[in-house]
C-alpha cells in the first residue's frame, strides 16, 4: 500500500504484534480513525511467555478474570483501514525489545503525527532526534500510585475506590513516562473481572485527547512516582480472593436485606452564596427543613426548585415502585407527570418564555422534553445523535446556546458528555471537549449548573463509594461552542448519614437529598420489583 499525502488528517502509527489488537485497543483506534491515517507497523517476533511456578494462582486468577471480552485479542479489524503495514523483527535484549534502525527511519519518513504502541512488551526508547514522533503507551493504574502490573489487582488489595487509565509518553523507566491523558474508573470490590471490564471500556475515550495532547506538547508528571509492582505470588492471590469473596457476600446481603431511605430537605444559606458558606449551612442538621415523605410514597429524592415556588422531586410510589414527578409546595403534594415508566431527576429548562423539563427517563425511552405547566406535558424528543438514554440530563442556556450535559446509559456514569444546540428542541451535536470528565468522581451530574462566588459551579456526584453519598464541585474555566474547561474546587458529604446526592440553589434557599441504609426483610424482593416495573413503559 502506498502512503497517502492528505495532511489535513492525521497521520497516526500503531505498533502491534501480528497484526491482532485487544478489543479494547481497537475501540480506541476507532475513536480517532475518523480523522486518522493508521499506518501499521507489525511486529512479527514470537512472543515469549515464561512461567514461573510461583506465580501459579495468577496464571489461574488471569483464565477468568484479566481474559474478559474486552481484552479478548482478535485480528485487526476489516473497518480500520490501514494506509500502509510495515512489517519488522524486533532486536531482542533479554526481556526488552528495541525497534530496528531502519524502521526507526521508515518512520520518519512517514511523517508521522503520533505513534501509538498496541503491541510489543518492554521496549527501549530510542534518543528522541531518531524518533519520528513521541511513543504513547497506555498503562491502566494511576502511575502516581502504582506502577506495574497486574491492571487494578493492587487498587483493589489496598482498598482504593478507583484505579487510573493513563496514556503516557513512552520512557525507558517503567510506566513513568509524561502523561498526556488521565481518567478513572470505579473498582468493585466484590469483582475483579467487573473492575478491568469497565477500565478497558472506558480507557478507549481518551486516545483522541492523548494525540492532541501529545502533537501540541502539553503533558505532566505526577509530584511523585508510585511503586512499580510486579506480578503476585501465590499467597498474595489466595488473601486477595478471599478478600473478594468476603466482599461480594456483602454486597449480596445489602442487596437482599438493606434500602436506602431516601429524604428532601432544605436549608437557608446567605445571601449571595459562595461555596464555603453553602457548605457551613449544611454541616449542621439543625439547620435542615426536611420535607415529610406525602402517604402512599416511599420516599423523595432528586429535588429541583420549582418556578413559582416549592420544589420538584421525585417521589417513589409504594403500589407502582415507579418514581414519579411530585410537586411539593405550600398548598401540598400533587403529582405532575403522566402515565409512563419510572421518572426521576427532574432537571428544568427555561427558554426565555417557557419551561420546560427534562427528566431522566433511561430505563425505558430514549430522552423527552417536557413542557411544564400544571402537568408535564410531552413535548418531542430530545434530539441527541444516536437517540440513546440518558442518565441525569441536565440542560444548561448560556451566551445565546443550549448546553447539555448528561451521561450515554450504556456507558453510565462514569463519563461525561457535552452536547449543544441553539434551543432545546433543536438536533443537538457532541460539543468537541466531549467527553468533559471520565470519572466515578463528579462524572454523574448533581444538579443544575450554579452561580456562587461569581463563578459557574458545575456539581457532580461522587460515586467514589457508595451511591449518592457525596458532591464534587467543579469551577467552570470556560464554556463555549469550542471549547470547555473545567477545574475541581471541592467536595463534600455528610458525616452522619450518607449524601447529598442532588444539590440545587435558588436565591438562600438550598435543596438537596440524603439517605440512611435500613434494614428490611423485604429488601431484596422489593428491589426486584422495582427494576422489573421500571422498564416497562406503563
Amino acid at each position: 500500500m502506498s502512503v497517502m499525502a492528505n495532511r489535513n488528517r492525521l497521520r497516526l502509527g500503531v505498533i502491534v504484534d501480528r497484526m491482532t489488537l485487544t478489543n479494547w485497543q481497537a475501540d480506541a483506534l476507532r475513536h480517532i480513525a475518523d480523522e486518522s491515517e493508521l499506518l501499521v507497523y507489525n511486529c512479527t517476533n514470537k512472543k515469549l511467555v515464561r512461567r514461573r511456578p510461583r506465580h501459579a494462582a495468577y496464571y489461574l486468577l488471569n483464565l477468568f478474570t484479566v481474559r474478559n471480552r474486552m481484552s479478548r485479542r482478535r485480528a485487526w479489524p476489516a473497518e480500520l483501514k490501514a494506509t500502509a503495514v510495515r512489517e519488522f523483527e524486533a532486536v531482542q535484549d533479554g526481556s526488552w525489545q528495541a525497534l530496528p534502525r531502519e524502521l526507526l527511519q521508515q518512520m520518519r519518513d512517514d511523517r508521522l503525527d503520533a505513534i501509538v504502541k498496541f503491541g510489543m512488551g518492554l521496549l527501549r526508547v530510542p534518543p528522541a532526534e531518531q524518533l519520528a514522533s513521541p511513543i504513547l503507551s497506555y498503562h491502566h493504574g494511576d502511575p502516581a500510585h502504582f506502577r506495574g502490573r497486574p491492571a487494578g489487582f493492587y487498587e483493589m488489595q489496598s482498598g482504593r475506590p478507583v484505579m487510573g487509565q493513563v496514556v503516557q509518553r513512552l520512557s525507558n523507566r517503567l510506566d513513568a513516562g509524561e502523561i498526556v491523558a488521565f481518567a478513572e474508573t470505579k473498582v468493585s470490590p466484590h469483582s475483579y473481572r467487573a473492575t478491568l471490564v469497565e477500565a478497558y471500556r472506558h480507557s478507549p475515550l481518551i486516545l483522541k485527547k492523548a494525540v492532541n495532547n501529545s502533537i501540541a506538547g502539553r503533558g505532566w508528571n505526577p509530584a511523585e512516582w508510585g511503586r512499580a509492582y510486579r506480578l503476585p505470588s501465590n499467597v498474595p492471590i489466595v488473601k486477595f480472593l478471599l478478600k473478594q469473596w468476603r466482599n461480594a457476600c456483602a454486597h449480596l446481603l445489602y442487596g437482599l436485606f438493606k434500602e436506602k431511605q431516601w429524604k428532601v430537605a432544605t436549608v437557608a444559606v446567605p445571601e449571595s452564596p459562595t461555596l464555603k458558606s453553602v457548605q457551613q449551612s449544611l454541616a449542621d442538621p439543625a439547620n435542615w427543613r426536611t420535607i415529610e415523605t406525602p402517604f402512599a410514597y416511599r420516599f423523595l429524592a432528586d429535588p429541583f426548585f420549582y418556578p413559582a415556588g416549592g420544589l420538584l422531586v421525585e417521589g417513589f410510589n409504594s403500589r407502582s415502585c415507579r418514581g414519579e414527578i411530585l410537586h411539593v409546595g405550600g398548598d401540598g403534594v400533587r403529582r405532575v407527570s403522566d402515565r409512563g415508566g419510572h421518572f426521576s431527576y427532574p432537571a428544568p429548562y427555561y427558554d426565555g418564555e417557557q419551561w420546560f423539563v427534562v427528566p431522566e427517563i433511561s430505563e425505558w425511552s430514549s430522552p423527552k422534553i417536557f413542557g411544564l405547566r400544571d402537568s408535564l406535558i410531552e413535548a418531542g424528543e430530545l434530539r441527541i445523535p444516536g437517540r440513546e438514554p440518558l442518565l441525569d440530563p441536565t440542560p444548561f442556556r448560556h451566551g445565546g446556546s443550549t448546553y447539555l450535559f448528561a451521561n450515554l446509559a450504556t456507558e453510565g456514569p462514569s463519563v461525561l458528555r457535552l452536547w449543544t444546540a441553539e434551543k432545546l428542541n433543536d438536533e443537538f451535536t457532541e460539543h468537541p471537549s466531549s467527553p468533559v470528565r471520565l470519572s466515578p468522581h463528579g462524572a454523574r451530574m448533581a444538579g443544575g449548573i450554579l452561580a456562587l462566588g461569581g463563578d459557574l459551579v458545575r456539581v457532580g456526584q461522587d460515586l467514589g463509594r457508595d451511591y449518592g453519598d457525596g458532591l464534587c464541585f467543579f469551577r467552570i474555566k470556560h464554556i463555549g461552542l469550542d471549547r470547555y474547561e473545567e477545574e475541581w474546587v471541592g467536595d463534600f458529604r455528610f458525616g452522619h448519614c450518607k449524601g447529598p446526592h442532588t444539590f440545587n440553589i435558588r436565591g438562600n434557599q438550598v435543596a438537596f437529598d440524603y439517605y440512611v441504609d435500613r434494614f428490611s426483610l423485604l429488601a431484596g424482593m422489593r428491589r426486584f420489583r422495582e427494576r422489573r416495573a421500571a422498564r416497562s413503559p406503563e
